[in-house]
């Protein structure tokens, strides 16, 4: 499963997921060295294993627009049908 990087000071999440977590961690320390300095943030920042749909990876797209569309054109075909 793969890893990826969360800061809850500054909000901000890795943009990919890494396969291994040794790479999470080198964002990690990345992240800490441009936004605050090096250091550890107050409010924690952590490297932590997600399912691979949790970040968009998956069969169906992203985002509830999507499941709206998705609706409606159900809608419709049943509509369509009669």
């Amino acid at each position: 499963m793969p890893f990826i990087y969360e800061c809850r000071a500054c909000e901000a999440s890795s943009p990919e997921q890494w396969e291994r977590r040794e790479d999470a961690e080198d964002e990690l320390v990345e992240h800490r060295r441009a936004a605050h300095g090096g250091l550890a943030p107050t409010a924690g920042d952590d490297v932590r294993r997600v399912h691979a749909a949790a970040r968009g990876s998956g069969i169906v797209p992203d985002g509830w627009p999507w499941a709206v569309v998705i609706l409606l054109l159900l809608m419709l075909a049943n509509c369509w049908g009669r």
